[in-house]
């Protein structure tokens, strides 16, 4: 049986960090390690982590950027906490890049707010020996979220200046257990270590939104990505829109700034010809420019979105606005 580590990255949500952890410990696959990346979170994660075992409660003074090894129930937990937050992006470029150096087959990536049946690891293993690839990922399809994988990803037509737009997705209902897609979440992947080791470590100055789409660009020059139908993980804070209440407009986020930035920063790393790699930004700025005014928030609106925009094309990119979790 093939070896797998989990890697988890957690910030300020150990509620759903323990729920992660026992869907991960209930797998019918076993697996046999897993590193919880700890991305300084602010809340009693740690305390708990010790409370539940997770972290040997005999370690006395946990220091920053080391990483701590416990048994429990045959599983081992290595422990990681950083010394600032390094944003989604920086969690799991620095989560892969310890985790590379240890010993195992597979490593399966996920974020904190996770929950996977039982079958899930189990179900991508087994696609990704059937279709021969070295890149599997979970459905995360239930009552509250529909996983449209994406099929083809369209580089060339610069008229689709939102990432979204230029992503063709499968119809639902999936009736293949498997399906080859062009992108992927950090939401459950499984990715064979050797291939790990040899693309490198996620992008960290996208620092949040973009860089697992990257990613998955950066991968499949090695190895197709196998979407797994039947295997199920769920996304514990997902909740589906009301389609009958009109959703009210509200002013952008340091969020947003990202979104922005970043989408302008992919589409110049991966456009197949100049326009969309010149004109799609011009034209995703114009567009978040028109919608705000429509929805009355252009005033609070044009200084995010004109740095996004900036910083976008000139490739400034790292933590440049703060969050405001």
């Amino acid at each position: 049986m093939p070896s797998v580590c989990t890697l988890v990255v957690t910030y300020n949500r150990s509620k759903h960090l323990q729920k992660a952890l026992e869907g991960i410990l209930n797998q019918k696959q076993k697996v046999e390690g897993v590193l919880i990346f700890n991305n300084d979170a602010t809340d009693n994660t740690e305390e708990d982590l010790i409370r539940l075992g997770y972290i040997d409660p005999s370690i006395k003074d946990i220091q920053q950027k080391k990483i701590y090894q416990t048994k429990k129930n045959g599983v081992t937990f290595y422990y990681y906490r950083s010394d600032q937050n390094l944003g989604g992006a920086g969690g799991f470029s620095e989560g892969i890049r310890l985790i590379s150096e240890l010993n195992y087959d597979y490593v399966w990536v996920m974020d904190d707010d996770v929950f996977p049946e039982a079958d899930c690891l189990e179900e991508i293993l087994k696609q990704m020996e059937l279709h021969g690839t070295l890149v599997g990922i979970p459905n995360r399809t239930d009552e509250n979220f529909d996983d449209v994988p994406c099929v083809e990803f369209d580089f060339e037509d610069y008229h689709k200046f939102w990432t979204e737009m230029r992503k063709k997705r499968a119809r639902n209902p999936l009736a293949k257990d498997a399906i080859k897609v062009k992108d992927m979440p950090f939401e459950g992947p499984v990715i064979e270590m050797g291939l790990l080791r040899e693309v490198g470590v996620p992008d960290s100055s996208f620092f949040i939104e973009y860089d697992d789409s990257d990613f998955a660009q950066r991968l499949q020059q090695y190895s197709e990505i196998i979407f797994a139908t039947n295997a199920q993980l769920h996304r514990q804070l997902a909740v589906k829109a009301d389609p009958t209440v009109e959703q009210e407009a509200k002013p952008y986020t340091w969020r947003n700034y990202y979104k922005i930035r970043n989408n302008i920063i992919f589409d110049k790393r991966y456009g197949k010809n100049w326009k969309v790699r010149q004109l799609s930004p011009v034209i995703l700025v114009s567009h978040h420019l028109a919608m705000s005014f429509r929805q009355h928030h252009l005033k609070e609106n044009f200084p995010i979105i004109m740095k996004g925009f900036w910083d976008g094309i000139f490739k400034k990119m790292g933590k440049r606005v703060d969050p405001n979790y």
